[in-house]
């Protein structure tokens, strides 16, 4: 049993761990999403330098924006692993469809899932740009899904 909890936290560690190295790369791939991305880099930066009654504040700047970064990671490439994970190890399933599927869509929802418990408008629709997100963000799921799967739960499957 100890040894099942430790592969499974190794599991976890490696596959979120993939999916925050492939979701930046990923982006960059993508030229509208790169563009999207480098707008909000600048105006984030340049955000410190907007108010001329106090110093600029770079270093708060960088700390939004890291904030923003980790928040999204944690929405996109942790929690919805955790959860398929968690989830998938309850019912004694170890297909890499569930785990790399229930991931991948729970990514994806994730920015409709976040705004309809917040109640904020648009939790019933998508623009263009969104849905080029949500297409990332199940790319990312899937891939930390399938790197959970090859990890943890392929040696179940194999038995």
């Amino acid at each position: 049993m100890l040894r099942r909890v430790l592969v499974i936290c190794f599991a976890f560690l490696i596959a979120a761990s993939a999916g925050a190295l492939f979701l930046p790369l990923a982006a960059l791939a993508d030229p509208v999403l790169r563009e999207t991305g480098l707008r909000a880099l600048g105006a984030t930066l340049l955000g410190a330098l907007d108010e001329p009654w106090r110093e600029p504040d770079l270093g708060w700047s960088l700390a939004v924006l890291g904030q923003a970064f980790w928040a999204v990671l944690v929405g996109v490439c942790a929690a919805p692993l955790a959860f398929a994970a968690l989830l998938g190890e309850m019912a004694g399933t170890s297909s890499l469809i569930w785990h790399a599927g229930a991931s991948g869509a729970l990514a994806a929802a994730s920015p409709w899932i976040l705004r309809a418990a917040r109640g904020l408008p648009g939790a019933t629709h998508a623009n263009p740009l969104e849905i080029r997100v949500a297409v990332l963000f199940f790319l990312t799921g899937a891939l930390t899904g399938a790197v959970y799967w090859l990890i943890a739960a392929r040696e179940e499957t194999l038995r």
